[in-house]
């Protein structure tokens, strides 16, 4: 038989006295005696109420009779951290699922290189496209379960957000125009201010700003990258990124080799930071300190920057400062407390510049154009990608920057 708790032998009490006052009532205003059922119906109900008084007389002794364990107070304290190490645990485990399921969305979401390159080779298409920029584009994304989601504008990351991010070029801190639509475009450059003093009751000159602006042109830069055929049998995220580092990388040396060269430029290049450029001695500290001085002397301030060649960094941390004078040029990356980039895409042995590199622009164009060509690395075991993209790049103040070398 099932035991009653509290409440219901309350209420079991209540729903008794109930019908007996009822009975008693019916009586008094009839003014008679109980019938003899209602007296055997009320007296059932005097001795299941007093059994009910019973049992929770002796329900309120059993919960007397409980003890609660005390603990003493290094055993609270390690019972209030495991239930907080628990917590914890459980949000850290609701954290990673959430964020596996981040990552299984995205991993959908975002163009396989790996999957593209095969279907290219299987359907005879030969080439495919890749966005170069980070974008953002409305997607429908599909659950594990095949239902479909809401569709969202998510961020899709481009092939070229590590270039943007960690190339010597981003380091230097140069202004990137990226996701651009095919066309020129003109970056205006506002020069130096017409300032004058005056009378204090005769007409102001005229004052302004004088604005030039540099043409960028979108130029096809071309390069490849061998890939091994085993290698794309296999399919984890690990290959994909390795192939997309892969480009990043051939991308990143053509395009740091031409920008940072003394190339003259044409229809189909962006002329090197060297070219038609001066390129002083700076064999001495006091000859690096006066080059400083040059740029200065032109109102450039900032972020200021070397780039060095690899031999003028040599150069430069074997240079003391004087002969009385144990310091170097370049110690902890620094000349003389200034940051120092260190390439080997410097042209010129000892080649350096200086300045503020927000004066020069690198604009990027379009998607990437992929070729895949599955026949002259055959007999090697390899799929040969030939990649596309379309770049420019210029000074946008000449006077910004100064060129030297050590040797």
């Amino acid at each position: 038989m099932k035991k009653l708790n509290s409440v219901e032998l309350k209420d079991r009490q209540a729903t008794l006295l109930k019908r007996c006052k009822e009975i008693v009532d019916t009586c008094k205003k009839e003014i008679r005696e109980m019938t003899d059922d209602e007296q055997a119906e009320f007296d059932a109900a005097k001795a299941e109420i007093a059994s009910l008084k019973g049992q929770l007389d002796e329900l309120k002794k059993k919960l007397e009779a409980y003890e609660v364990p005390t603990l003493d107070e290094s055993e609270e304290v390690k019972a209030e951290n495991d239930e907080e190490e628990t917590l914890a645990e459980e949000e850290v485990i609701k954290d990673e699922e959430e964020l596996k399921s981040k990552r299984n969305k995205t991993n959908k979401m975002r163009k396989s290189i790996v999957k593209e390159i095969r279907s290219a080779i299987a359907n005879g298409t030969k080439n495919f496209k890749i966005n170069a920029d980070t974008e953002k584009r409305a997607i429908q994304v599909t659950g594990d379960n095949g239902v479909h989601d809401e569709v969202v504008e998510t961020e899709i990351q481009g092939i070229l957000e590590p270039l943007y991010a960690k190339s010597v070029l981003a380091e230097l801190g140069v202004k990137w125009y990226t996701g651009l639509p095919q066309g020129d475009i003109q970056v205006p450059v506002m020069g130096k201010g017409t300032v004058g003093w005056a009378g204090e009751v005769a007409a102001a000159s005229a004052g302004g700003n004088a604005f030039s602006a540099v043409l960028l042109q979108p130029k096809r830069l071309t390069a490849y990258v061998d890939i091994s055929k085993q290698l794309l049998n296999q399919d984890t995220i690990g290959v994909e990124n390795a192939i997309r580092r892969d480009i990043v990388n051939a991308i990143n040396d053509k395009l740091e080799a031409t920008i940072f060269s003394d190339d003259a430029g044409d229809a189909t290049k962006p002329a090197g930071i060297f070219y038609d450029s001066s390129v002083f001695d700076a064999s001495t500290f006091k000859a690096v300190v006066d080059l400083e001085a040059k740029v200065e002397s032109n109102n450039v301030y900032g972020d200021m920057k070397y780039l060095l060649s690899t031999g003028a960094k040599a150069d430069l941390r074997a240079m003391p400062k004087s002969t009385k004078n144990t310091q170097l040029v370049m110690e902890g990356g620094e000349i003389d407390g200034t940051p120092a980039v260190v390439t080997s895409n410097v042209e010129g042995a000892g080649y350096y510049a200086y300045g503020n590199f927000e004066n020069l622009a690198v604009a990027s164009w379009g998607d990437i154009d992929i070729t895949v060509d599955e026949y002259t690395q055959a007999v090697n075991g390899c799929v040969r990608l030939v990649v596309n993209a379309y770049f420019d790049a210029k000074k946008l103040r000449p006077e910004a920057f100064i060129f030297g070398k050590t040797r």
